[in-house]
């Protein structure tokens, strides 16, 4: 088995594409708050009326910047594949549709918004003040998205820029309607709805995007989910192994051999499953799954991998990942609930679709 040398886990684009999605939801929050603060007549300092325009429309166009990076770095990212069309179009995927669908609302509501401010002046201010009123739209649509397909919904540090998103635009929507001359009807319903919306959001996420198992019922593929995900049975026997006799608690070598299995799962990366006999003591199980992109001349260049190794009984007591990959020599780090790790080395020979090598294996501290 040839295989290209490739950085273990989460690609640079799937990094970017964090990164950029969460500064795509600052500026777009800063540029809706200073939209309803211009509109207030809001002039911090005694700033001119037009800075606070401009201001406004250059958070507004590093929105759009940072939105386009954060759209290419989701294409570009190799694991799971979203597709060019799915950008734009709502529900063009199978990965969270939903989800992944209100991104592409909300794109596409930011895109006609600046083109249709570049235009502008062919327009006429009715029209495109009736479209530009699609920002404000654009905003919530975007925080559902987030919430619903990020990988960090969970995380503080999003939490946190969430909530202090929702509760800038809260405020400036409240400071807007609070102002001298709004409508009582106005202003009582903007209130409330504020209130409704803050109340729905918080009753929500405990329930979606905070709860356990929410991938799944958000409609990420099961092959995604199970591609690389040691199975759930094993952690019904974990409390019978942590009394057992544990035959990898010291240093060991022995042989293995077992098949070779390639495909291709339902997103289109390319899989390469080795379930692994050893031989000799250590009796147990070896297996080792690499995802990725298919090579021209064959092998793979790795984006994902899960490997685990137990004793037949328990075949995935030990969970980890490739470290290293190069070639028929591959490294890897496995643990066991309990806090047990193991550092193995993995000489692989291939031979017509059946593999055979040696495994090396010591406890880490």
């Amino acid at each position: 088995m040839t295989a290209a040398v490739a950085a273990h886990g989460p690609s640079a684009f799937w990094y970017a594409t964090r990164g950029a999605g969460a500064t795509t939801t600052v500026l777009l929050t800063a540029s809706v708050v200073m939209g309803i603060g211009e509109e207030r007549g809001w002039r911090p300092g005694g700033s001119p009326r037009y800075a606070i325009a401009a201001l406004h429309r250059t958070i507004s166009m590093l929105a759009l910047a940072m939105l386009a990076v954060h759209i290419v770095t989701t294409i570009l990212d190799p694991f799971p594949r979203i597709g060019v069309l799915a950008a734009f179009v709502p529900y063009a995927t199978d990965y969270r549709p939903l989800w992944m669908g209100l991104g592409a609302v909300a794109a596409d509501l930011l895109v006609a918004v600046t083109i249709t401010s570049l235009v502008r002046r062919r327009l006429g201010y009715q029209v495109w003040r009736g479209v530009h009123w699609a920002a404000y739209a654009c905003w919530p649509v975007a925080i559902l998205h987030g919430l619903g397909t990020g990988s960090d919904t969970k995380s503080t540090w999003m939490l946190a820029l969430t909530i202090g998103s929702v509760g800038a635009v809260v405020l400036a929507v409240l400071a807007r309607v609070a102002r001298a001359g709004t409508p009582s009807p106005a202003r009582v319903g903007a209130a409330s709805a504020a209130t409704l919306c803050v109340i729905g959001l918080a009753a929500w996420l405990p329930q979606g995007p905070l709860a356990h198992g929410w991938s799944r019922r958000a409609g990420t593929p099961a092959s995604v989910l199970a591609a690389f995900n040691p199975p759930a049975a094993a952690s019904a026997r974990r409390t019978a192994s942590t009394t057992a006799s544990d035959p990898f608690d010291h240093t060991f070598t022995a042989g293995f051999a077992g098949p070779l299995r390639e495909g291709t799962s339902s997103d289109g990366t390319a899989v390469v499953d080795l379930r692994l006999r050893l031989d000799g003591r250590p009796d147990g199980i070896l297996r080792i799954r690499l995802g990725g992109t298919a090579l021209p001349g064959g092998g793979l260049s790795m984006d994902r991998s899960a490997v685990t190794l137990g004793p037949p009984q328990r075949p995935t007591e030990y969970q980890g990942k490739v470290q290293f990959l190069q070639d028929t020599v591959l490294r890897a780090e496995v643990g066991s609930a309990d806090g047990r790790a193991l550092r193995l080395s993995v000489n692989l020979s291939v031979d017509d679709g059946s593999v055979s090598g040696t495994l090396a294996g010591r406890p880490i501290a």
